[in-house]
């Protein structure tokens, strides 16, 4: 049975591809920002799927994932719906930054903001917009990220209770990135992940690659076809789910940031393992000396590190993994 999707201009009644946009705010010469909206309906009954991509405006890898997809689907072989929507925060986007320029003081951060306010700031309006036709339909989100390098590669589920928890589970074991955090539901709170589990729906968050055009042509293919393997495992594409690499699941993670400055040269990379003290990358000065180390302040897995070359005091380090077991 068809099922009537309608996110903005979009509407869906039946098996085909719909395109229209979603109106997220106005700009100050008071014209629309209008996120894109695709929908691909199946010809046969199944799940819905709502995919994201830059939350964060400068985050183009899940754009890119998202396209590489939606290319790939055929209405008269899928069993459910796929609606995408791979830019999100449209004002960011545009200015290749990762929050809108037009956002004042209060709470710019997008993937804080979740299920947004209807009448609050600019980000909040955004957030309300889109939550709103999100919970309507979705069964499950998927929300992609990127952090700094294009080595990155990890993700996170919602550890909830209920069927939310178990289906968003299925869903990062079929997509079946190694490193990958049961995330708790005390932390990341307002995120778009954590505020649809905690309305049921299951969710997912990819972080691949990093901002800007720090992502390979080779991860984005290969997120498509995981991606492919999810729709398997939800019974949406025909087909067997092919098994994934064993993986590691960590308790949480921790930023930190830099205590000293200088051009840098990381030591480490993503995906590998580091111990409380080990080096993972060196200072020098102007004049090319060595003026100091970083040493990783906790073991665990490096989910994402500064690129280089060149830091201050403060900037983000290094993000870890904290106590990875197999699971």
């Amino acid at each position: 049975m068809s099922k009537e999707i309608i996110v903005g201009t979009a509407h869906s009644k039946g098996p085909g591809v719909t395109k229209g946009v979603l109106r997220v705010g106005d700009a100050p010469d008071g014209s629309p920002l209008n996120a894109p909206v695709i929908i691909v309906q199946g010809e046969k009954d199944g799940p819905v799927v709502w995919l994201h991509g830059c939350v964060h405006g400068n985050e183009y890898s899940g754009t890119y994932i998202i396209h590489g997809l939606v290319r790939d689907l055929d209405p008269s072989k899928l069993s459910g719906t796929v609606v995408a929507l791979p830019v999100l925060n449209v004002s960011a986007f545009r200015s290749k930054q990762r929050m809108s320029p037009y956002e004042g003081y209060n709470g710019g951060d997008l993937n804080r903001q979740f299920p947004g306010d209807a009448g609050g700031t600019l980000t909040q309006q955004m957030a309300y917009e889109l939550f709103e036709p999100l919970k309507r339909y979705a069964d499950v989100l998927i929300d992609f990220h990127t952090a700094l390098t294009p080595d990155v590669r990890w993700a996170l589920f919602p550890r909830v209770d209920g069927e939310a928890g178990v289906l968003s589970e299925k869903v990062a074991r079929a997509f079946g990135y190694r490193d990958t955090l049961p995330a708790p539901d005390t932390i990341l709170a307002g995120s778009a992940m954590m505020t649809a589990a905690k309305a049921g729906i299951a969710s997912f968050i990819v972080e691949c690659g990093g901002k800007n055009r720090s992502f390979t042509d080779e991860s984005v293919a290969d997120a498509v076809g995981r991606l492919h393997n999810v729709l398997r495992a939800l019974g949406m594409e025909e087909g067997d789910v092919a098994p994934q690499e064993p993986m590691n699941y960590f308790s949480n993670f921790e930023w930190v940031t830099a205590t000293d400055g200088g051009l840098f040269q990381r030591s480490v990379r993503c995906g590998d393992t580091v111990e409380e003290g080990s080096v993972i990358g060196h200072y020098y000065d102007v004049f090319g000396n060595p003026r100091a180390q970083a040493r990783s302040p906790k073991a665990g897995i490096v989910l994402a590190i500064h690129p280089g070359p060149v830091m201050a005091t403060g900037e983000t380090l290094i993000h870890i993994g904290l106590e990875p077991k197999a699971a």
